[in-house]
């Protein structure tokens, strides 16, 4: 073997090594990169869903609770009620139902709704540990 290829080889050797460690230093800043996000979201969703409680607990939310208990309770909500019964009852009503019935059966809807139910979840469990970006799912 000539000196040329012995050199040859020697470059090529050391440019694929150096490719190969770079995919795998790629790989490993990846993965630390998502699992920081994953924390991260964890703890916000954590942080959220104790301001959640707070804001429950608060006398503010206490007397809106009131509120909106004596507003669902007065004469306007009951004809409100008695407006939306007859609307679901009539014809038009009845094929708007069966329309979003159709709907939410389509498979991308589904999906939105059960990953939109996850958040919430995870969300107001203060669990942080599942992921509802679908990272580690095979959704």
């Amino acid at each position: 073997m000539s000196e040329f290829e012995r050199r040859i080889k020697e470059l090529w050797a050391r440019l694929t090594a150096g490719l190969s460690s770079s995919a795998k230093t790629a790989g490993r800043k990846r993965d630390e990169s998502a699992g920081n996000l994953r924390r991260e979201a964890s703890a916000r969703a954590q942080q959220a869903a104790a301001k959640a409680r707070d804001l429950r607990d608060s006398e503010t939310a206490k007397k809106a609770a009131s509120a909106l208990h004596d507003l669902r309770e007065g004469e306007a909500a009951k004809k409100a009620e008695a407006a939306i019964n007859d609307l679901r009852s009539s014809e038009t009503g009845k094929k708007a139902e069966a329309a979003i019935a159709d709907l939410r059966q389509r498979e991308p809807v589904k999906k939105a709704e059960e990953s939109a139910r996850k958040v919430l979840h995870d969300l107001f469990s203060g669990d942080g540990s599942s992921s509802g970006s679908g990272s580690n799912s095979a959704s």
